[in-house]
């Protein structure tokens, strides 16, 4: 059996964060070890977090970003196999024990799991999880090998675990990227390393999506940097 550390960047997540750590509780096999990296939050997350989950780690992100926030916790995790997710999602009861047994099965650097959207709030949050996760992007039924650099079929972080070894390996996120396309840029520099990748579709997260229409402007202008800062890099 693998020891899965879960890595969570968060900040102001109060309205999901008992969810998401609740669900990860509540799977079949239990993670190694939460570790929780808070880039500033002024709302409650963090007194929420040690209030009711008194083992999750929580680091003080000082960096603020999603990329620092993660490679906190890739320093600090001890397990051999760390697992992503986002404060705003809900893991499958069986994530775990997925992540576990592919793991074993396959001889693989990382693995993309699959997201589906969480019941939508409002209209909004509809639309921009069909765009998201089932336009944009490629989940399905079937286990495949990931070769290529397509955005489509790309190890996104609200749900993919890599093998701490590789992780160090390959030096963790890339800063630069911030919080725009950081996963991204991982899982092409790993293609590019030559590393060993596949999909699982059994690992399933829900992912709660936007809901307003000022985030849908700032989601979108996040997305103009995420590819500006791709197409410079690529």
């Amino acid at each position: 059996m693998n020891r899965i550390s879960v890595v969570i960047p968060v900040l102001n997540e109060e309205n999901n964060i008992r969810d998401t750590l609740n669900s990860i509780y509540q799977n079949t096999m239990n993670p190694f070890e939460i570790i929780v990296a808070d880039g500033g939050s002024t709302d409650s997350t963090v007194e929420i977090i040690h209030n009711e989950f008194k083992a999750v780690i929580v680091l003080k992100n000082e960096k603020r970003t999603a990329a620092a926030g993660r490679n906190l916790g890739i320093k600090m995790a001890k397990g051999n196999i760390i697992a992503f997710t986002d404060g705003d999602c809900i893991v499958d009861k069986y994530w775990l024990e997925n992540i576990d047994s592919f793991f074993n099965k396959y001889d693989i650097d990382g693995m993309r799991g699959k997201v589906c959207n969480a019941p939508p709030r409002n209209r909004i949050d509809r639309y921009w999880g069909e765009l998201a996760w089932e336009k944009l992007m490629f989940f399905g039924d079937e286990a495949m090998d990931i070769n290529d650099k397509d955005i489509r079929v790309v190890l996104v972080t609200a749900n993919c675990a890599y093998t701490k070894r590789f992780l160090y390996k390959i030096k963790g996120f890339n800063n630069w990227f911030g919080n725009n396309a950081e996963d991204v840029d991982l899982c092409w520099r790993a293609i590019e390393s030559g590393a060993r990748l596949k999909y699982n579709p059994e690992a399933r997260i829900f992912s709660h999506n936007i809901t307003t229409v000022r985030a849908v402007i700032k989601k979108s202008f996040r997305n103009g940097v995420s590819s500006s800062k791709l197409q410079k890099k690529y």
